[in-house]
Order: C-alpha cells, then sequence, then structure tokens
C-alpha cells in the first residue's frame, strides 16, 4: 500500500515494510520475531492473538508491528492488524489509508454494527486491518464492553493471526482492559529511551492482570562492539520523550514519571 501520509523521513521509510533495499540484518531479525511467534505456546481456539505494547512511547513498537504482521503475510498466512491505539494511532501512516478511516471506536461504541465495514484490505491479500477510527472520549471504557470480545470471537474465525497494537501501558490502562481476549503481548524496550523502572513496573503490572509476556523486544541496540552495552538501556528519564508529551494528560503515573524525570537530571 502506497504511503499518502507525506510526513514520513526517509529513514523511517526503509523500516516500514520488510523489502528488497531493507538491511539485511534487519531481515533476520524480523524473520527471527515471526519464526519466534509462530512457535510461541498458546492454549486457544481459533487465531491466537498476539498485542504489541512498552512502557512508554518512542520505543518503536508501532513500526515493528506494522513488520511483523507484513512478515507473516509474507509466509501466506491470513492475518489482521487492530489498531488499537485509539487517542494516537500512527499505523494509517505506514499502510496509507486516511486517519480518519471508520474503524475500532465506531465497532466498540456501536457505531458500525458490522465489523466489515471497518477491515481495511490491503494490496496483500493475506493482510488486513483495522484502523483505530475516529478518537473517543473514552478508549479504556470501550473495551470494557461485549462488543470488543465479541469483535474478537469473531476475527478468531476467519484469521490465522490477530495482531494489536496497543498504547504504552505505563501510559494508560487499555492494554490491560482486554488482557482476557489477548493469548499473547510482545514487550517493546528502545535502548536509550525505555525506562528500566517504568518498564517493571509495567511488566509487574501486566503479570497482576494475568497478562502473558510472550518475549521482551529490545529495539535500537548498537551491536557495533558485538554486545549490548549495559549504559544502552538507563534508568532516569525517557530521553526526548520524558514527560510523555503526548499522553500526558491520560497517564495513570503522570506524576510518578514526572517526579521520576525531574529527579534524574545528574
Amino acid at each position: 500500500m502506497k504511503n499518502k501520509e507525506k510526513n514520513i523521513s526517509a529513514k523511517e521509510e526503509m523500516f516500514l515494510q520488510v523489502n528488497n533495499k531493507t538491511p539485511f540484518a534487519v531481515k533476520e531479525a524480523f524473520a527471527l520475531l515471526r519464526t519466534n511467534v509462530v512457535y510461541t505456546n498458546t492454549v486457544t481456539e481459533g487465531a491466537p492473538v498476539f498485542a504489541i505494547t512498552s512502557a512508554g512511547e518512542g520505543s518503536g513498537k508501532s513500526t515493528i508491528m506494522s513488520n511483523l504482521v507484513g512478515e507473516f503475510a509474507r509466509i501466506e498466512k491470513k492475518v489482521i492488524l487492530i489498531d488499537a491505539d485509539m487517542r494516537y494511532p500512527v499505523q494509517h501512516r505506514f499502510f496509507g489509508y486516511s486517519k480518519t478511516s471508520i474503524g475500532l471506536s465506531e465497532v466498540l461504541s456501536g457505531i458500525v454494527r458490522d465489523k466489515n465495514e471497518a477491515v481495511i484490505h490491503t494490496e496483500n491479500k493475506y493482510l488486513d486491518i483495522i484502523p483505530a477510527g475516529h478518537i473517543p472520549p473514552n478508549p479504556s471504557e470501550l473495551f470494557h464492553n461485549t462488543r470488543f470480545g465479541t469483535l474478537i470471537c469473531e476475527l478468531k474465525k476467519e484469521y490465522d493471526y490477530i495482531f494489536i497494537d496497543f498504547p504504552p501501558i505505563g501510559v494508560v490502562s487499555d492494554p490491560i482492559s482486554a488482557v482476557n481476549y489477548v493469548d499473547a503481548y510482545l514487550f517493546v524496550i528502545r535502548a536509550n529511551v525505555s525506562n528500566r523502572i517504568g518498564v517493571m513496573e509495567s511488566l509487574n503490572e501486566l503479570e497482576q492482570v494475568g497478562g502473558h509476556v510472550a518475549g521482551i523486544i529490545m529495539n535500537d541496540v548498537d551491536f557495533k562492539d558485538g554486545m549490548i552495552s549495559a549504559d544502552k538501556y538507563r534508568g532516569g528519564r525517557y530521553g526526548k520523550y520524558g514527560k510523555y508529551s503526548r499522553y500526558g494528560k491520560y497517564s495513570k503515573y503522570s506524576k510518578y514519571y514526572t517526579d521520576l524525570s525531574n529527579s534524574s537530571k545528574e
């Protein structure tokens, strides 16, 4: 699908979907990730449901997810990607559909009765997408109604894999609101961005509600020296995202992370 949005940098464009121009190491990383997901032990009827999240914004989880679903479509698995970040969706930038497309928020709020009205069929016949839809006033609450469970049950009968792109769990509660319908979570950590304390808090929260973390994806690691440097994964601030620049007003831990940011300027 061509990118109709013009605000994507040339560097970012390279990694939107794996192609012939993608560096070999990146191709192999996504192929390995796909293999690990395939062999994740999930006991479920119908298509397994994998959700991706992180502790804070800027981890690169949405870019990773856009490539992961592409990898599954590449091996002719019928997959659907649900953009469940109804506050700040970004998948439309990667796949080129309109940000104002009917999507998940309309389905969960009952505005759209037939889920097929919200499904976008991409140029790859194995890959479909449900956009985030228009921004609702109560995203977290929408995951608690019966429509989300009904949607997932219907999709399980039609696809081989279901993937959900959630917002950061360290900021909003959406990822755990849907825990009863997610078979496994993929948790993204980004070197020099993710905060150690925030990551542990988020993983503990998932564990407390019975969420199964299938694996942790370490993003943006410099392998120049043949190993991950310990100081690549820092405590303290979220770099340039220090106070949740976009999600701040939604954050469950806004005071906690603001205090943490202010206390770590040494």
